[in-house]
């Protein structure tokens, strides 16, 4: 009994032994032999995956000259996990960054991200701030500087209202699409908003480890973000300037086109604004005064305006395409006619035309004239010609928001005010007056409609989209809008008087270098504002295979006449002759 008791101390000691042993064993290979290994392993806190934002495509004009582009900032971010002490460490980068430490905090917590994600709160700090920063990084655990993008518009308003700016994204945008996140910018306005999927890129992507203080001690995978696509415009820059100078400090628009592309050449629409305002955020006095000039709205795309007698040709088109005359018809022209016990004067009123035939009525851009063709017409010819040609329909211009203009009819009338239509409706929609309002961009298509005889091209500044190697992604090709055949007794005629405008001793001064010009003017009275006009002047250069056709248009315009905007027109001319 004794002898078995003391064999089983035995094997309980000879157990006890072999545990120790291995328990050694087990802290001399931990501690001794991978010591470093899991000494290194605890520093490490966390494994985290971050977004790399890509390079921005560029946008360019026809020659490559560079209108907006990416260039390298440093940002402030906050990971707010690795906060130790916010109210030290916020009120340490309040004294750098110049942003009150409530603000921060709000800025952290609208974002609503995860605590391991990075919160940009300044965007393009100064190099004075990102060395204080590094300087003081102990005491910022949380507090990191990342390098980012910021968009730089070289030539600050110019080409403003078609480059558009870019912005923080919304929620509404990070809800509609999946790539964005907080931290992202996007197009807001302008060809930056109609190409965003082109410019943006593609995101890369890094998973590493951190430390405690939540410093990058490893890369586990690292994939690199893809460049946007470089947008390149039919714009020429030059011309662009020019056209700037031109329309001044004034209310306006001014446009080039290539007729026979339909590509734009140059838009300008003023009051604009500069786009690197927006890069890092735009003052309240700022944003609100350009609110109140209504800077951000495209006068040539998103404005309506009466179109005056840059609408006669529309009424002579239709009245002869419809046979109710001829090129050979004279209508005799008083200072006025009478309609419905109403006089309806002329232009010249006192004074008069007399006996006129259409190509000459419309070089005189004869009221009276017009005024009895549309009657002889009716409005509801003219309405389905105006339709026909797609007048007030959206061009389909690649830019956002583009608005709809109205040529009325009898039946528009009644639905809009519950009222009749008028013989003095039809008078005044035969010169571009009454109800009709038309976008510039919609008139300067109709114009190149005449212009190609009878074919029209959508509007367009898209010239081709390039990747960042190099290859094309997309090339443009002319899109058919329109394609009529017409007499060619009519486009003879239209075009005779357009042509005759321009040989009139006070608009002479088109014909550069001696070039046959067709132009039309347009005076259109405004009736919120008594005594009030805007004034239109369209050109195409020369009569055949044109190759191109301009814009001017002046909103509460100063000038004496339509005719006194002709040296404005030269000087757009002489970019191409």
């Amino acid at each position: 009994m004794k002898k078995q008791r003391s064999n089983e101390i035995i094997l309980l000691y000879a157990m006890i032994c072999v545990l120790l042993l291995l328990m050694l064993s087990r802290a001399f290979y931990l501690q001794i032999v991978k010591g470093n290994y899991y000494n290194e392993l605890s520093q490490y806190r966390s494994i985290r995956i971050f977004e790399t934002q890509p390079m921005r495509g560029r946008i360019l004009d026809r020659n490559g000259v560079v209108l907006a582009m990416d260039v390298p900032s440093y940002s402030v971010a906050i990971v707010a996990e690795d906060i130790k002490n916010e109210e030290k460490e916020f009120n340490l980068l309040s004294s750098i960054i110049d942003i009150p430490p409530g603000e921060i905090k709000k800025r952290l917590q609208e974002a609503n991200l995860p605590t391991y994600e990075e919160v940009l709160v300044k965007k393009d700090i100064t190099d004075k701030e990102r060395v204080e920063i590094e300087e003081n990084w102990i005491e910022l655990p949380g507090i990191e500087i990342i390098t980012t993008y910021k968009r730089y518009y070289p030539f600050n308003e110019v080409g403003a209202s078609f480059i558009g700016y870019i912005g923080p994204v919304t929620l509404e945008d990070i809800k509609a699409d999946n790539f964005y996140d907080i931290n992202d910018r996007i197009g807001k306005q302008g060809l930056e908003l109609q190409y965003e999927k082109y410019l943006r890129g593609e995101k890369g992507k890094r998973v590493v480890l951190v430390d405690a203080l939540g410093r990058v001690k490893k890369v586990i995978y690292e994939s690199e973000p893809v460049p946007g696509d470089d947008i390149y415009l039919n714009i020429d820059i030059s011309v662009q300037k020019n056209l700037e100078t031109i329309v001044g400090d004034r209310r306006g628009v001014a446009i080039a086109m290539d007729p026979k592309t339909g590509g734009i050449i140059a838009l300008v629409s003023h009051p604009t604004f500069n786009p690197n305002l927006f890069v890092n955020g735009i003052s309240e006095k700022d944003y609100n005064f350009l609110l109140e000039q209504n800077a951000f709205i495209n006068r040539a795309t998103q404005s309506r305006f009466p179109p005056g007698s840059t609408f006669k040709p529309l009424t002579l088109i239709t009245a002869l395409e419809k046979g109710i005359i001829t090129p050979d018809t004279v209508i005799d022209c008083g200072p006025y006619v009478t309609i419905a016990g109403r006089n309806f004067k002329d232009w010249v009123y006192p004074s008069s035309f007399g006996r006129q035939t259409p190509s000459e009525a419309l070089a005189n851009s004869s009221d009276v004239f017009f005024y009895k063709l549309g009657l002889m017409t009716g409005a509801a010819h003219i309405k389905a010609y105006s339709d026909l040609f797609q007048l007030s329909k959206k061009t389909g211009i690649d830019l956002p928001f583009e608005i709809e203009g109205i040529v009325p009819s009898p039946q528009w009338k009644e639905e809009m005010f519950n009222e009749q239509w008028y013989s003095g409706d039809t008078a005044n929609m035969s010169i571009g007056q009454g109800f009709v309002s038309v976008t510039p961009i919609e008139v300067a298509t109709f114009y190149q409609m005449i212009a190609n005889n009878g074919v029209e091209l959508v509007p367009h500044f898209l010239l081709k989209i390039v990747s960042g190697e190099g290859e094309t992604v997309y090339e443009y090709k002319p899109e058919i809008r329109v394609k009529y055949i017409f007499k060619s007794s009519t486009l003879k005629t239209v075009k005779d008087g357009l042509e005759g405008l321009s040989n009139k001793h006070d608009m002479q001064i088109l014909r550069v270098n001696g070039i046959t010009v067709c132009s039309k003017t347009g005076t259109a009275e405004v009736g919120d504002k008594t005594g009030s006009v805007h004034h239109w002047l369209v050109s195409f250069a020369p009569r055949e295979n044109p190759a191109i056709l301009g814009l001017l248009f002046f909103e509460y315009s100063t000038f004496p006449s339509s005719h006194a905007l002709a040296p404005l027109m030269r000087d757009l001319l002489k970019n191409f002759f």
